[in-house]
């Protein structure tokens, strides 16, 4: 990792001038003059004369060459700064009065923003943001290919400041336009041109393009660090939010039903799983493990979505195929030939897992429709119901788990993941040599949950885990 040296050049030109008796004339040192090939000679001498009016050019020449351009002062301001990362879960990097590991904590900086390096010491940097100064761990802070980082974390900003721009399909002059950047609107900057004549700017989902460098003010987004009271009043907010659209979803889902076990597992896993009925997509290229469609509020993969788009389609087949049919294009004839095919595919018995069925963007549409349809978000809550109450048994039947903190933990994982979730559980059972002991003892939570963080797949899920650990240990037992 390269270090960072805040050199700040300035440049001095000492020009000893003397006053030629009889003559308004300067001697000036040769060195103290840009030369110019059109309009100044090969000087011989060390020194030579000007006049008053020409020393008046050099200075306003002078003057014109060290003023920055934009990009020079973005490039200035790119040279100094770090971008924070955190080693673990947490959503904030600390930093310290001094740099020593037991040193009084002085701010918090949110994960992966900008910070101002002042200098590094030893194994620390120096670091100010706002009005806090301080130390930050030098594994806690990337110096290199801060751009790039800024790019991915889309922690730049173009503001258009001159008049309504075209968007050019390409860095080049001749690049066809793509759409409009309007003045005083600001646009998240995803690249630049290999000379920093044209920034790459995202207007839209489906819109991005680029613009003239020279007509935009490049605005790099950070989070001043906050203080230690800011901090704890900043956390005590957020908890108060995820409460609430704990009971929003809760409210939006399954009514509640009186059973604080069943209530609170339904909301945890409504909350983890998103709570969106009309969610649906394919498998996600970086969870190597999925293979085929997840649908619904409540996240169901595989077979468990085959299973339940089929009972929907079933609960009113008409109203079914009819959304479907609206759903898709073409001719009567290709239309016709689409609908009997989604219907056939999400109707029969064969394994949307085993065979890797993944859905075209038209064919994903149809069946998001029949997801947020009437009785598609009803059967939902039913399906929901039934799976919750399915694996409330499992957990207190098979592993004898009778600690609601537990049993609703268990519930979770075995939604995400259920071969790890009872690997887990049985690591956890003999840990303690029986479940008994494991439900008794105050620290069988945090046992099951120090297991669960360190498996190979769900721990992967650190921020799940960590919320699900949160909820359940304000149950009683």
């Amino acid at each position: 990792m390269k270090k960072k040296i805040l050199c700040v050049a300035a440049s001095l030109i000492m020009m000893v001038s003397v006053v030629v008796p009889g003559q308004e004339k300067i001697i000036v040192p040769n060195t103290a003059i840009k030369t110019n090939a059109t309009n100044n000679k090969v000087l011989k001498s060390s020194t030579f004369t000007i006049d008053k009016a020409a020393v008046k050019k050099i200075t306003k020449f002078h003057k014109e060459n060290t003023k920055l351009t934009k990009v020079e002062k973005y490039k200035k301001k790119i040279f100094n700064l770090g971008v924070v990362f955190s080693n673990s879960d947490e959503e904030f990097v600390r930093i310290k009065k001094d740099p020593k590991k037991n040193s009084k904590v002085v701010g918090y900086i949110p994960d992966e923003k900008p910070i101002t390096v002042v200098e590094q010491v030893k194994t620390w940097y120096k670091v100010t943001s706002g009005k806090i100064t301080g130390y930050v761990k030098q594994n806690n802070i990337i110096v290199d290919d801060v751009e790039d980082l800024l790019l991915d974390n889309q922690d730049m900003e173009a503001v258009i400041t001159k008049s309504n721009l075209k968007i050019r399909g390409s860095a080049k002059d001749n690049g066809g336009a793509v759409g409009m950047a309007y003045k005083d609107s600001s646009y998240p900057i995803i690249g630049f041109s290999n000379n920093y004549k044209k920034v790459r700017i995202q207007r839209t989902e489906t819109i991005a393009g680029w613009i003239p460098t020279k007509d935009v003010d490049i605005k790099i987004l950070s989070n001043n660090a906050m203080t230690k009271a800011e901090y704890e009043a900043y956390q005590e907010e957020q908890e108060r939010i995820r409460q609430a659209e704990l009971q929003r979803i809760l409210n939006a889902g399954i009514s509640k039903t009186g059973n604080e076990l069943f209530d609170t597992i339904s909301a945890l896993i409504a909350h983890n799983e998103s709570g969106n009925y009309l969610a649906a997509r394919n498998g996600l290229p970086q969870f190597k493990g999925e293979k085929t469609i997840t649908v619904g509020a409540w996240q169901w993969y595989g077979e468990r979505a085959h299973n339940l788009l089929r009972r929907i389609y079933n609960s009113d087949t008409k109203k079914s195929k009819k959304l479907i049919e609206e759903s898709l294009s073409g001719s009567k004839k290709k239309k016709r030939e689409k609908v009997e095919q989604l219907c056939k595919e999400i109707t029969q018995n064969s394994s949307w897992e085993n065979r890797k069925r993944s859905f075209s963007k038209e064919e994903l549409v149809a069946v998001k429709a029949l997801l947020g349809s009437d009785y598609g978000m009803a059967v939902q809550n039913l399906q929901a119901q039934e799976d919750i109450s399915a694996r409330i048994n499992v957990a207190k039947s098979t592993y004898k788990l009778t600690n609601p903190q537990l049993i609703a933990y268990f519930c979770d994982m075995f939604w995400q993941n259920p071969d790890n979730a009872r690997a887990i559980t049985k690591a956890a059972i003999d840990y303690f040599k029986s479940a008994k002991k494991l439900n008794k003892e105050k620290d069988g939570l945090k046992v099951i949950h120090e297991i669960a963080m360190k498996n190979s797949v769900l721990g992967k899920f650190s921020g799940r885990r960590n919320y699900t650990y949160s909820i359940c240990k304000k149950m009683s037992k």
